[in-house]
């Protein structure tokens, strides 16, 4: 008898834990189901990472192209929210950047992307554009206008009601992104990188 009580309560705790633990993004579990579409709307950065392996739990569609301008997010936004998303996540500007194209269009786009996207009763995670590695041509330059159009971001998704979520906090410092996340070209991220990002992006789902 006492041995079957014993037995009775590992497996409750056994169940219990595994219930603890749901959710993706490596650890901690964030409260969506598999039927709450998650999209990533990005860039190159966006498109390379993993976010199914990373976030085995949840459904995500990867919205990331290699290359892409805000304006290319703005126009790709409609096909995306046809997907009935719970939760859209953004981080674009980079390559606006790059190429001259000013903070202040970069910034623009940026915005009707979190304005359609709440419009259409999506929850909007404003991921932080992220700065470029110190070896990156021009980073000082380049990283002073990701900073100009971060606090604009910042500053939109508090306006917006959206989640404002600052990757440089924790993977940059002094004004460059740290080697330790980044690849050889310092400007997209390795393996290291797309965990501790998911683990922050995770913090900040649902």
């Amino acid at each position: 008898m006492k041995m079957r009580l014993v037995i009775i309560l590992v497996l409750s705790l056994a169940l219990g834990l595994a219930g603890a633990c749901g959710g993706g993004g490596g650890g901690g579990g964030n409260s969506l189901s598999k039927d709450d579409i998650i999209i990533m709307l990005g860039n190159s950065i966006t498109h390379r990472g993993d976010w199914a392996g990373l976030f085995p739990d949840n459904t995500i569609l990867n919205y990331g192209k290699d290359g892409d301008l805000t304006s290319g997010m703005l126009s790709r936004l409609s096909s995306a929210l046809s997907k009935g998303p719970k939760v859209i996540c953004i981080m674009g500007g980079i390559n606006d950047i790059i190429r001259g194209i000013s903070v202040a269009t970069a910034y623009s786009n940026l915005r009707q992307v979190v304005v359609r996207s709440k419009a259409a009763g999506v929850i909007v995670i404003v991921q932080s554009t992220l700065h470029t590695g110190a070896g990156y041509p021009n980073s000082a330059s380049i990283n002073v206008k990701v900073s100009q159009l971060n606090e604009l971001l910042s500053a939109l998704a508090s306006e917006q009601s959206a989640t404002w979520l600052n990757l440089n906090s924790s993977m940059a410092a002094d004004g460059y992104l740290k080697v330790e996340f980044l690849l050889s070209d310092n400007l997209h991220l390795n393996g290291d990188g797309y965990v501790h990002w998911a683990d922050r992006l995770n913090s900040a789902l649902p």
